[in-house]
C-alpha cells in the first residue's frame, strides 16, 4: 500500500514536470503560473504528512495563488439526472462553520436543489474530467431568482467558483471548488486553466481515503441524513449540530443513531476513522455531547 502511494506520487511529480511541453500553444497561462504550479505539486506530492493534511496544504496555496476567499474539496457520489449529489467525503478553508454549513445545505436540499445541479451532472457525463465557473452553468439573474441564493448562498458568501470535477471508480466524484464573495469579479480563463492542471496531476489524492463501500452507503441516505453524515465528518457534535439546523438535540440523535446503524459502527470516533478529516489532521478532537 505505501509502495504504491509513494509509486502514485512519483508519477505525479513526473508529471508536473512535464506540464510546460504538454501545454505549448494551448494554455493561456504564463512560463510563470506553469512555473508556480510545477512547484505546488511537486512539494505537496513530496510530503510526508498524512493525505488529508497534503489535502489542506494544496487548498490553501492553490486558494492563495488564485485569489479565492475560500475552499471545499468533497467526494460525492449520485452524479445522474434528477438526483442530488451526496458528499461521501469532505473539506474545507477560508470559510465560517456557519458558512460551510449553508453551503452544504444547500448542496442537500431537495426541494430547492441547486440551479446548476442537472447542467452540472449533464456537462460531466459528456465529458469526464471539467472544470468551470458558475457562470458557465448559470448567470446572475438565474442563481439571484432561486431561493438557494437567499437561503442559502448570499449569505454564506459564495457567489462566483471554480469547480474542477474528477470522475472516479465506482461513479464518485472528486470535487475541487475555489469560491468568491458578492461582489467580486468570475474566475478568468488563466483561473481555470490553472486549476484544471493541478486537478489533472494529482490522481492520488483524489482517490486518497475513500473508505470501500462508502458511496452506495451514503448515496442511500436522506438528504437530511445526508447532511447530518456530512457534520459529523467534521467531527461536530449533536449539540453544535442541533444549532446549525435549528432542531433538538433528540432529534440529532436519533439521526446520528440511523447513521450508525447504516455504516455498522458504535461510535463517531469510528465513523470518522475511515473518513478524510475536515480539519485537515487524522484525528479530530471531538467535543463532548451535552
Amino acid at each position: 500500500m505505501e509502495s504504491a502511494q509513494n509509486m502514485n506520487q512519483e508519477a505525479s511529480q513526473q508529471r508536473a514536470c512535464s506540464i510546460p511541453q504538454k501545454l505549448q500553444g494551448e494554455t493561456p497561462i504564463s512560463e510563470s503560473d506553469l512555473n508556480a504550479l510545477v512547484r505546488l505539486i511537486g512539494d505537496v506530492a513530496g510530503l510526508s504528512t498524512p493525505l488529508a493534511d497534503r489535502k489542506r496544504v494544496l487548498m490553501d496555496r492553490l486558494s492563495e495563488l488564485l485569489d479565492a476567499d475560500g475552499w471545499i474539496w468533497t467526494t460525492s457520489t449520485g452524479f445522474s439526472s434528477g438526483e442530488v449529489p451526496a458528499a461521501v467525503a469532505c473539506s474545507y478553508g477560508g470559510f465560517s462553520d456557519r458558512q460551510f454549513g449553508l453551503l452544504l445545505e444547500a448542496s442537500q436540499d431537495a426541494d430547492y436543489p441547486i440551479p446548476e445541479n442537472e447542467a452540472m451532472i449533464a456537462d460531466i457525463q459528456q465529458n469526464g474530467h471539467i472544470t468551470r465557473t458558475r457562470s458557465d452553468w448559470i448567470n446572475d439573474e438565474q442563481l439571484r431568482a432561486h431561493p438557494s441564493w437567499k437561503l442559502y448562498r448570499e449569505p454564506a458568501g459564495s457567489d462566483h467558483y471554480l469547480f474542477s470535477l474528477w470522475p472516479m471508480v465506482g461513479g464518485c466524484v472528486s470535487g475541487i471548488g475555489l469560491h468568491r464573495a458578492p461582489g467580486r469579479p468570475d474566475f478568468t480563463a488563466r483561473e481555470r486553466r490553472m486549476i484544471h492542471l493541478v486537478a489533472s496531476n494529482i490522481d492520488w489524492l483524489h482517490i486518497a481515503d475513500l473508505p470501500e463501500g462508502a458511496p452506495a452507503r451514503v448515496a442511500v441516505l436522506s438528504p437530511r441524513l445526508r447532511t447530518v453524515f456530512a457534520y459529523l465528518l467534521q467531527g461536530w457534535n449533536r449539540k453544535r449540530i442541533a444549532d446549525q439546523l435549528g432542531l433538538s438535540a433528540n432529534t440529532i440523535a436519533g439521526y446520528q443513531k440511523d447513521i450508525y446503524r447504516r455504516f455498522e459502527v458504535n461510535s463517531q470516533a469510528e465513523l470518522l476513522s475511515g473518513f478524510i478529516m475536515g480539519d485537515g489532521g487524522d484525528h479530530v478532537a471531538l467535543a463532548a455531547d451535552g
